[in-house]
């Protein structure tokens, strides 16, 4: 596990998006138990509506199951409105369900947040260095030689810095559409093993 990235429970999360969902107006928060809570984690009120929020913390997709749960517990205590956050994302399937049953998706709540340093891999951080060296060198090198230009900077920096920069995203975005289609088709594979 990255060195940024904090070891969660459940319980945390909960504690976590109440305080997420405090901070975008919703009001009256409370806890469900811990057992027999009847499917949700957490009763909210925002405007006139009273919602029962499921909270998933898991590394994979969610299934159908967390939908289920939080329309049971919306009727069992009586709200107008039922959540599911997370910090992954649902299956096809589960958001299918969530839509026929009036239940609201929050995905990618993670609260992993991380700043720019942070969010960085170690190769892409090694890259960055090296640009950076490289820039001083080839900067040193014109001024040095006499042969400086302000072209010749506008060059050089389109070069040392947003190109590999384009290509560290790419790579990312394509990675991680890489491990949520994964992720996904793990649960769809758990929902069908399970019907």
């Amino acid at each position: 596990m990255p060195f940024w990235k904090k070891e969660m429970d459940g319980v945390e999360y909960e504690a976590y998006v109440a305080e997420l969902l405090r901070r975008q107006g919703f009001r009256d928060i409370t806890f469900t138990p811990r057992t027999g809570d009847f499917g949700v984690d957490l009763l909210a009120t925002h405007g006139r509506n009273r919602y029962a929020i499921q909270c998933k913390y898991y590394s994979g997709a969610v299934g159908g199951a967390a939908v289920q749960e939080a329309a049971a517990g919306m009727a069992y205590y009586d709200c107008e409105r039922g959540m599911v956050v997370t910090n992954s994302a649902l299956t096809d399937g589960a958001r299918e369900l969530a839509q026929a049953n009036g239940i609201e998706v929050m995905e990618y709540v993670d609260p992993n947040a991380r700043s720019f340093l942070e969010r960085r891999q170690a190769w892409e951080l090694v890259l960055l260095a090296v640009e950076c060296v490289v820039f001083g060198l080839a900067l040193h090198q014109a001024v040095t030689q006499g042969s400086f230009t302000w072209q010749g900077l506008g060059i050089l920096l389109l070069l040392c810095f947003p190109l590999p920069y384009a290509i560290c995203r790419v790579i990312r975005w394509i990675r991680k559409r890489m491990r949520r289609k994964k992720a996904r088709a793990a649960a769809e594979q758990e929902e069908s093993d399970e019907s």
